[in-house]
């Protein structure tokens, strides 16, 4: 059974992916399940999570929180919409940033997910909507912005095969720019690959993939209509001051079109460097997650984790081995609260972070920048 480090590779491989079906995070069971064994080499989980990897993942950031308006104005009366850009390729990936956001969507997305900063992949932003339900192939819209100088990836084929490319055609202007439609081989479902300059040295991809209509009409559509800017990544909770040696690597969110409420958030942050090795920079985090609460006693239940103790009077659940802790938190105002600490907080370091945090009363309520 694979333990916590290894179920977050993994999870984090799945928001990487753009050709995998894509489901909210299950924090609450990855931060409380598999503690028994934590003996397997995390070294054999990253290995495993990079494997997975591609170009996408999940998402849809569709507008800001109403006080945090677009940062790019809109397209010019009588013409028809131009997707705008950055002024500057990304050389750092904030990972509190929210860099893009779509506009239009075709009929039928299910999930909708942003995320920014060290991606398996290395350092970008990924937005995207998928349509397939859980557990099927992917099927959806995935758009990747790469930093300064890095060039965009093939696709990540079901059968495992190699993608390999096929040709090439003119797309539309962009950003005041060419952009070119690529096709790879493999592909069991209509797909249309768009890639353009989002800004100078910097690449953007946008990927649609077994969504009904013409996919390279939808692709345009789609890029025309999305927005760039450079706004506060909006968070349930406020997270306090953490140790100086604490720098942020990941922010996610994530969205469940088919029930209220059902959204999920985290951030996660490393001691490593942003110019260390990746895997290195995951090596040791501490990862926060947020999620709403909801009562689960049936054994048989994904979301099922056991209380094992009570914190603050909230049923919660607390494991700890080598200097690692992991805690889940149930029902504040309305939420569940997961901290998972690779010995980066001194001893007890996760209860006494969870006392630190700014729960509003209203955090049930909350729904990420995803709605559209």
């Amino acid at each position: 059974m694979l333990d916590e480090r290894e179920l977050t590779d993994l999870m984090h491989a799945e928001v990487d992916s753009a050709e995998r079906p894509s489901a909210l995070l299950d924090v609450d069971r990855a931060m409380a399940t598999g503690r028994r064994q934590r003996h397997y080499s995390r070294a054999a989980g990253v290995a495993l999570a990079i494997g997975l990897l591609v170009a996408g993942g999940v998402t849809v950031p569709g507008l800001l929180a109403p006080d945090r308006p677009p940062a790019t104005t809109g397209p010019a009366a009588g013409g028809p919409p131009a997707a705008a850009g950055l002024p500057a390729a990304l050389t750092t990936v904030d990972p509190g940033v929210v860099y893009v956001r779509f506009g239009w969507l075709p009929d039928g997305m299910r999930s909708l997910q942003y995320q920014s900063g060290l991606l398996l992949s290395g350092p970008g932003v990924y937005l995207g909507a998928v349509s397939s339900p859980v557990g099927e192939n992917w099927h959806g819209v995935a758009v990747n912005l790469y930093p300064k100088g890095v060039e965009p990836s093939a696709p990540q084929r079901d059968t495992g095969e190699p993608a390999t490319l096929t040709g090439t055609s003119p797309g539309p202007e962009l950003n005041g720019m060419p952009s070119t439609f690529v096709t790879y081989s493999g592909t069991e479902q209509p797909e249309a690959i768009l890639r353009w300059r989002y800004a100078p040295d910097g690449w953007a991809q946008l990927r649609v993939h077994g969504v009904a209509g013409d996919p390279a009409e939808t692709a345009e559509r789609v890029a025309r209509t999305l927005t760039f800017g450079h706004e506060v990544l909006p968070m349930p909770v406020t997270v306090p001051d953490l140790p100086e040696d604490l720098r942020p690597i990941t922010g996610n969110v994530s969205l469940d079109l088919g029930g209220p409420g059902a959204w999920n958030a985290y951030m996660e942050w490393s001691p490593e460097p942003a110019d260390a090795d990746p895997g290195r920079q995951r090596a040791r985090t501490l990862m926060i997650a947020f999620s709403p609460y909801r009562l689960v006693t049936d054994p048989r239940d994904k979301a099922y984790v056991n209380p094992n103790t009570t914190l603050d009077g909230h049923p919660a659940r607390f494991g700890g081995q080598g200097g690692e802790e992991s805690l889940t938190v149930y029902d504040v105002s309305g939420i569940t609260v997961s901290i998972y600490d690779d010995g980066l907080l001194p001893a007890g370091g996760t209860r006494a972070l969870f006392r630190k945090l700014d729960i509003g009363p209203d955090a049930a309520e909350w729904l990420p920048h995803l709605k559209r």
